[in-house]
């Protein structure tokens, strides 16, 4: 930004920092220190305000700042906030030249028909395929010919895979299955439990009502509306944004479907069996007793608006997460609490034991165990056209060895498992981890191992321990001094960009070998998820990892793409020949690409520690300074592209890519004991001693390959 914006605690502070900052240098610019000059608008909005009711009680003003402005962006959720798809769409001129109704930020497409929504969307992502096309070709080291890919874009409009086209929606509308509603007041100062107007760093905290955002189901917006109403009786304050302060931060209402029930297309909810409502709220400063009497009469007014409800609401579960961070983005381990449910005459309305707060949604036939925090994808029925589309490209069998990175509670993986000889998903998430192990066990999955850790710190690791390559003979006895020196270093990584830069020269990742996933997990499930990985990997302990002449990865990260270590690792390991990159941004997907299928340059350029122009480089930019410093590899070369809608209305949508290198061929053969290493023109062969019998690999550049022995 080239704008801060700092608050004090009082006149002196400020007028101490003003003389120390003015006219201080940073880098070639000179620090200039100046007054906040009031919008426009300000007295408009400040003259419509009704003072609320508990900004009465406790004498605040109306408004402090909270609704001083309102700029509108496409997305119509606070910077930070994770409204999943939603959360990175476009900014608009910050000056408002017209009001815009919450429909218009939370659905910017709801106006057009969903044919054409879907020609939109599938225009805007052809030319994320022209930006990979040209930014790759700008990577291409001097002197390195380039991919056949690239040249063959010209045939295609210059993308660099063809487009296969975009799989609808099964669900139109009311199809989220996960809503995170902002707590703050509207623009005339009630206060609003909706989506904000715009984003926070543009001074914009006015909230609006969801009621006729498509996106959102009726059960959503019903226990959003019951939530608005206890809230102007409660005697707690909203969250203030600007001040930071306040006890009411945010309400995610989350939806899971009963198994094997048909969905009803004009009549979604019906297929509703499970809810969880989770209030976020910051308890910093406030009486225990205090908050625990508001958090029963919280309760009491949940169930109560539930059962009043015709039909009644299901209510399965109510947590309560505190959370003091500035943005509502609360961290992973922010602490939980379970309240009970008020016992009713509805059989949906019971008391829950307390280590229960889970809801079931299925996926082709399967349960799943949804924790309050963990991932799942908000359109279920189209995430099941996803993962069936990621699974048909990944080439899966019997002899295939998946790699789930990023697998949230498994739902990729275990959706897979029947096609595949073994999974091993790699998640980040302690509570969805053990989730995973949970729906495993449930659907009688056994093949499937869980790794609880960031992907960054353990790719490398598990690809060596799964995909133990022949090793040179000269490399063999070296190999345990080495795993010592990562062990040692892991601790020291460093993760700032600079060691980003420089990968050659980072520590890559722990070795974790059979990690327990419940190492991770809370002190009251280590015991439970112990045995659920007993359970989930038993047949697959003592498996010869020689058997898996098949080796896929399926990643399916976050907006901001994978990490740079995860993309060396992936792009390091000869025996990985096939990628499925399931990607929610198409401009991470782009970045990460570059790095994925540039080829590796003659000699490794070293980052220059003391370069700080990577601040002003976008991530395509970032991506071809590392694809310079990557390690001489084989790259992979885009082959298609589909996409799937899981976000109609809205400019999101989830790309699918297929990436590939050269077929690997495994094969076994009785000979005597010896190994030979063999560089020949256009492919390599490696055969190494294995108990009287030797492994046999060889991969080249062509599709077919006649062997004599």
């Amino acid at each position: 930004m080239t704008v801060g914006f700092v608050t004090f605690e009082n006149a002196e502070q400020l007028k101490t920092a003003q003389e120390e900052l003015k006219g201080k240098s940073i880098g070639n610019k000179i620090l200039k220190v100046a007054d906040v000059i009031p919008r426009s608008f300000d007295k408009k909005i400040r003259s419509t305000v009704a003072l609320p009711l508990n900004r009465q009680q406790t004498g605040e003003p109306s408004l402090d700042g909270e609704n001083a402005g309102v700029s509108i962006s496409s997305n119509g959720v606070e910077d930070g906030d994770t409204n999943d798809d939603e959360k990175h769409g476009s900014t608009v001129d910050g000056s408002v030249a017209r009001a815009r109704s919450v429909r218009d930020v939370v659905t910017p497409l709801a106006h057009m028909p969903y044919g054409d929504q879907l020609e939109h969307k599938k225009t805007s992502l052809m030319q994320n395929l022209k930006k990979l096309t040209r930014n790759a070709r700008k990577a291409c080291p001097h002197g390195v010919s380039l991919p056949e890919w690239i040249l063959k874009s010209r045939e295609i409009g210059g993308l660099s895979c063809e487009l296969q086209g975009i799989l609808e929606s099964p669900l139109i509308n009311g199809y989220r299955n996960k809503c995170e509603f902002s707590v703050g007041y509207s623009l005339q100062g009630k206060a609003t439990v909706g989506f904000m107007l715009g984003n926070f760093r543009e001074g914009v905290t006015a909230v609006e009502e969801p009621v006729d955002c498509p996106n959102v189901s009726r059960i959503a917006c019903k226990y959003a509306s019951i939530f608005q109403e206890f809230l102007q009786q409660s005697e707690l304050p909203i969250w203030n944004r600007f001040k930071n302060i306040g006890f009411w931060r945010q309400l995610t209402v989350r939806e899971g479907r009963t198994p094997g029930k048909v969905v009803d297309v004009e009549n979604s909810d019906a297929s509703i069996s499970e809810v969880m409502l989770i209030v976020q709220v910051c308890s910093v400063g406030l009486d225990d007793a205090v908050v625990i009497g508001e958090f029963e009469r919280l309760a009491q007014a949940f169930a109560a608006g539930a059962i009043a409800n015709s039909p009644s609401l299901p209510l399965t579960a109510l947590v309560v997460q505190d959370h003091q961070g500035i943005s509502n983005a609360a961290p992973a381990d922010a602490p939980l609490r379970q309240l009970p449910i008020p016992r009713a005459a509805s059989p949906k309305l019971e008391t829950n034991d307390v280590a229960e707060a889970r809801i079931r949604d299925c996926i082709s036939n399967l349960q799943f165990y949804i924790s309050p925090t963990a991932f799942f994808q908000v359109n279920t029925l189209a995430a099941e056209k996803l993962y069936s589309l990621a699974g048909d490209w990944a080439g899966l069998g019997p002899d295939t060895l998946l790699f789930d990175v990023c697998c949230g509670t498994g739902t990729i993986g275990l959706t897979l498992a029947h096609r595949v000889g073994m999974v091993i998903g790699i998640e980040m998430n302690a509570s969805a981890v053990s989730d995973a192990y949970r729906n495993a066990e449930i659907n009688g999955i056994k093949n499937c191992k869980f790794v609880c850790a960031k992907a960054e710190d353990v790719m490398g690791s598990l690809l060596k321990e799964y995909l133990n390559v022949p090793q040179k003979p000269d490399e063999i006895s070296n190999t345990s001094e080495n795993s010592d020196k990562e062990n040692a270093t892991a601790g020291e990584k460093d993760t700032s960009i600079d060691a980003v830069l420089d990968l050659e020269e980072s520590s890559s990742h722990d070795l974790i070998n059979n990690k327990s996933a419940s190492g991770c997990l809370e002190n009251e499930e280590q015991e439970a998820g112990s045995q659920l990985q007993k359970n989930c990997t038993s047949e697959s302990e003592n498996t010869s990892v020689q058997q898996f002449k098949n080796v896929v990865a399926i990643v399916d990260p976050p907006r901001v793409g994978l990490h740079p270590i995860v993309i060396k690792a992936l792009r390091t390991h000869p025996r990985l020949r096939r990628l499925v990159y399931i990607s929610c941004n198409p401009e991470s997907l782009v970045a990460n690409a570059i790095e994925l299928c540039t080829p590796s340059p003659e000699s490794i350029e070293k980052g220059n520690k003391n370069n700080r122009g990577w601040r002003n480089m976008s991530s395509t930019g970032l991506a071809r300074h590392r694809a310079k410093s990557m390690p001489p590899s084989e790259p992979f070369q885009p082959v298609k592209a589909m996409a799937v809608d899981l976000f109609p209305h809205t400019v999101h949508c989830e790309l699918v890519m297929l990436l590939e290198r050269p077929m690997y061929f495994n094969a076994v053969v009785g000979i005597r004991p010896w190994a030979l290493i063999l560089d020949l023109v256009g492919c390599h062969i490696s055969l190494t001693c294995l108990n009287n019998f030797t492994h046999f690999w060889i991969y080249c550049k062509v599709s077919t390959v006649e062997l004599a022995l």
